[in-house]
């Protein structure tokens, strides 16, 4: 078995693990205060206060809160691009994201998914690729977990990795202090954060 096929079959067999994991984590007694601290730990950090555009996401299934952060951005003025996920398609395209600026939480409607997301019209706003280049721009990446590297375990669908491969802003991962470890599976095409912001610290790389 090659190195890239071990490090696939190896997050596959963490993801359930780690979802479950993660699920306790966040509906623990604790999980609220943790979100909340971990939320509060990057609105007070350099990167937040630098930054003028946010690509975020809506928590679910026990993700990491971002309500805080949203609140932040909109009352401070901040653009705020939210993810729609584009499935794969049956001539092989793998899917992907369209990062859609969005001004509020009523501007949302559920996706196929479940997961609620902007609509994309004629007249929405997208983030451009230019845009994922500028310094002022930081994007805040959900995970199953995260390693002191930066590298992550996702859903397992690309879609992150996709749009991380083209972005050049700085990036951050929101996780519960105990999804953050030493070391996880990576492969070839596999991307790191810049800093991973728990409850407990934010680590910058």
């Amino acid at each position: 078995m090659g190195m890239e096929t071990l490090a696939t079959s190896e997050k596959n067999a963490l993801r359930a693990e780690l979802r479950a994991r993660r699920l306790t984590l966040a509906l623990s007694p604790e999980g609220a205060l943790h979100s909340r601290r971990m939320q509060e730990r990057l609105l007070e950090s350099a990167l937040w206060q630098k930054c003028r555009s946010v690509v975020a996401y809506i928590s679910i299934k026990g993700e990491a809160g971002t309500e805080r952060i949203l609140d932040d951005a909109w009352r401070s003025g901040r653009e705020v691009f939210l993810p729609r996920c584009r499935r794969k398609g049956e001539d092989g395209w793998p899917g992907g994201m369209d990062l859609i600026l969005c001004g509020g939480m009523d501007e949302l409607v559920p996706s196929p998914f479940g997961i609620p997301e902007p609509p994309l019209t004629a007249s929405s706003c997208l983030l451009s690729d230019a845009e994922l280049a500028e310094p002022d721009t930081l994007i805040i990446v959900p995970a199953l977990a995260f390693d002191r590297a930066g590298f992550r375990i996702g859903y397992g669908g690309g879609y992150y990795d996709r749009m991380l491969a083209r972005a050049a802003c700085p990036c951050v991962g929101l996780a519960f202090h105990d999804l953050l470890f030493d070391t996880l599976p990576r492969e070839p095409w596999d991307k790191a954060v810049q800093a991973v912001c728990t409850e407990e610290f934010l680590l910058c790389l």
